[in-house]
């Protein structure tokens, strides 16, 4: 790859062995919770939320997924899902929304083609919070950056090498 910028990667929901070793591996500069609005989503984010903090993770805050839907004949946004309902967990973990990404057929069609929606269509509502999502998580991770970075020597394993933490 050459020297990053920024490297984004993304887990699965949860708290598991991954999360834990990509902590332990790399001192990961900032968390982002991608969520829906249904309410047994945010339960998934809380607990992953909840890791970034014991793990000493910053966090760069939440994007709320299929937040709303954009008809594609009229432009109108519906609430079919449930909208806004990240803000109160957003509010727990001291952090913010990032952005409250609507589904639009222009999401669908430039996933079909291999295309990014900000490509695809970059004046779309969804390229415009997408971009938006973008530049609030470069600007987190530069004000991190200032303050001094990350550091994981917190959660590094304090077994000793080849033993399992399970086997103690």
């Amino acid at each position: 790859w050459g020297e990053l910028d920024c490297l984004v990667i993304d887990m699965p929901p949860g708290t598991g062995d991954a999360q834990l070793t990509l902590a332990q591996s790399v001192p990961v500069a900032a968390g982002i919770n991608v969520t829906t609005p249904q309410h047994v989503a945010l339960d998934d984010s809380r607990r992953s939320l909840d890791m970034f903090k014991k793990l000493d993770i910053p966090i760069a805050g939440i994007v709320e997924n299929m937040s709303g839907f954009i008809a594609p004949d009229t432009g109108v946004e519906y609430d079919i899902f449930g909208k806004g309902t990240s803000q109160p967990m957003a509010d727990e973990f001291d952090t913010k929304i990032i952005a409250e990404v609507p589904i639009e057929p222009a999401i669908r069609t430039g996933g079909d083609e291999g295309k990014p929606v900000t490509f695809a269509d970059p004046t779309s509502e969804s390229a415009k919070r997408f971009s938006e999502a973008a530049a609030s998580i470069w600007a987190s991770i530069e004000e991190i950056n200032a303050k001094g970075g990350v550091d994981n020597q917190a959660v590094q394993p304090t077994t000793p090498p080849g033993v399992s933490a399970c086997s103690m």
